[in-house]
Order: structure tokens, then C-alpha cells, then sequence
């Protein structure tokens, strides 16, 4: 999704783009990003890519005046990863004054999360949970939401489960299906991104014969997940942070890199969404805010 509105947003003003997949495997990504110094680029926009996986690449796009912008990705100098190192983003999307602390922002992100957990729970949440800690995104949004329901006295972690993308598919669902079995007093889980709820954790809670009783926190909430909500199977909720907006986002912030001016606040944030409140009938989420008019407006196309 957010790669698909990139590109839409890129040519929407006229820039030439090519998309290098990385296929759920950062070990991918130096030389991806290589091949896209090598083509020339002006511009190289990382998706949930992280500095530090990229570095030595990055240090050369730097050279070259080479703009890098990221999107769900974090910087060589973020306290994640030990604060010392050298920035090379040219530039962050603004999410605005309240994400001068662009980790506690991210954090807040699951804590929102944990709150629909408790909230729906009676304050007696049992949660398995489950994270991918090759992103960055994922460790601090699951920091987050650890965080928040540890000020729950009722609630409690029965099981932390960690994944690689590798493991999408048959290997996390019998992932998941093992640890429901190890801990039936559980009554929640916590997916960390959409794949991995249609990959695995949703097809397992459904199976397990369990899934009236428990509460699944999903992921981005892209459409299929959506699908998933509407008829009941293996998912409550989403927390939406609309990623084709977060992608206009990112490609306005390079085009403000591009013409030396300030770079604008996006107007971002995310909406819980179940059954009772913000579901869309059909297809895809759809935020209240025509961003893309916006943006086109603001570019003059």
C-alpha cells in the first residue's frame, strides 16, 4: 500500500520511479539500495527500512547528494539503536509537535493499541503476543503497547512470540496455534502488522475454535484485514495510521528536500477501528481528509 501511493504521488509531478522489493528480507536492502545509486536516483524513499541496515549505501547516496527519506524507518543517530551514530535521512516526514520524539510517538501508536485491549477486556486482558523485531517500527509500536498494559493491575503478558517475515505462512500459524495451546487462560493476541494477521495469527484463532473468546488486535488495517473484521474471522480490531497518506507524506517531504522549503506538517495520525466504529461497508479505509486533493493542490498538478 504505502509503496503503491508513492509511486501514484511521484507521478502525480512528474518524477520517473522504480521500485526495488525487498520481499520481507532486510538482508536485501543494501544492495537494493545500491542498484538504486547505481541507476542514478535523485531520490531514494526507504519503506520500513532502517538506517543501520543500510548504512554503508546510504554514506555513498550522501556523497552523491542523493535526498533519502523514510517511511516507517528510523535513522542512524535514533536512540534504538545506541543515539551515537550519524544521521543520513535528509529529511523526516512531521508528524508534527507531538512527535518531536519521533520513538515515543511511534510508542503511543500501540499503547492506543493496549488500551483497546484493556478497555475490551474488563481490564483483565491475558495476551499472547506477537512481534517481528527485524523492523524498528514493530519493536518500538510493541514497546508501546507492552508499556501501557503493564499499568493494567489485572492484566498480564502469558506469552511473547517472536517472528521473522521469513516465517509468514504455515510456520507462524503453527506458531500460533502452539502457543494457544500452551496458554489457554489467554483471552487476547496482538498482531503486529496485517500480513502477519492474514498469514498466520487469524487463520490459527480461527482454527483453534477459540476465536468467540478471544480479542485479536490486528495490524495497518489494509483491506483484506478489513475483510477479515466484517465477517468475525480471528480479528476485533485495527489501528489504522493511513499508509497511502503516510506515502504522499513521505514524497512531499522529498519534493520540499527537492526545492530547498520548509518541510509542511502531514496532518497524520491513526483511528481505531472494530466492528462499532469507522468499518468501512466495503474495500479499503478511507480517510475523512481527501489528502490526495490536498497534496496535488499544494504541488499545483
Amino acid at each position: 500500500m504505502p509503496v503503491a501511493a508513492a509511486v501514484e504521488a511521484a507521478r502525480a509531478l512528474g518524477w520517473s520511479t522504480t521500485i526495488y522489493d525487498e520481499a520481507f528480507n532486510p538482508a536485501s536492502a543494501p544492495g537494493l539500495v545500491g542498484q538504486a545509486i547505481a541507476s542514478g536516483a535523485d531520490g531514494i524513499i526507504l519503506d520500513a527500512t532502517d538506517c543501520p541496515t543500510v548504512k554503508n549505501a546510504l554514506q555513498q547516496a550522501k556523497a552523491k547528494g542523493i535526498k533519502v527519506v523514510g517511511i516507517y524507518s528510523f535513522d542512524c543517530n535514533d536512540p534504538i539503536f545506541g543515539g551515537g551514530g550519524q544521521p543520513l535521512f535528509s529529511g523526516q516526514i512531521n508528524y508534527g509537535a507531538r512527535a518531536a520524539d519521533i520513538g515515543k510517538f511511534t510508542e503511543s501508536y500501540g499503547a492506543d493499541q493496549a488500551k483497546a485491549v484493556v478497555k475490551a477486556t474488563d481490564g483483565k486482558a491475558k495476551v499472547v503476543f506477537f512481534n517481528d523485531q527485524e523492523f524498528t517500527v514493530l519493536r518500538y509500536t510493541g514497546k508501546g503497547f507492552l508499556d501501557e498494559l503493564a499499568k493494567c493491575a489485572g492484566c498480564k503478558v502469558v506469552a511473547k512470540v517472536d517472528f521473522t517475515g521469513a516465517e509468514l505462512g504455515p510456520n507462524l500459524q503453527q506458531k500460533v496455534t502452539s502457543a494457544l495451546l500452551q496458554h489457554p487462560e489467554a483471552n487476547a493476541v496482538k498482531s503486529p502488522y496485517t500480513a502477519a494477521t492474514l498469514l498466520g495469527i487469524g487463520p490459527a484463532v480461527t482454527q483453534s475454535g477459540r476465536g468467540s473468546k478471544l480479542y485479536v488486535m490486528g495490524g495497518e488495517g489494509f483491506a483484506p484485514e478489513l475483510d477479515l473484521l466484517r465477517s468475525g474471522q480471528g480479528l476485533n480490531a485495527v489501528n489504522i495510521a493511513p499508509s497511502d497518506w503516510t506515502a504522499y507524506a513521505a514524497i512531499d517531504t522529498m519534493n520540499s528536500l527537492f526545492s530547498g522549503k520548509p518541510i509542511a506538517e502531514s496532518g497524520l495520525g491513526w483511528q481505531l477501528v472494530d466492528k462499532q466504529q469507522g468499518l468501512p461497508a466495503s474495500g479499503p479505509y478511507v480517510p475523512t481528509v481527501d489528502f490526495r486533493a490536498a497534496y496535488k493542490k499544494a504541488w499545483g498538478v
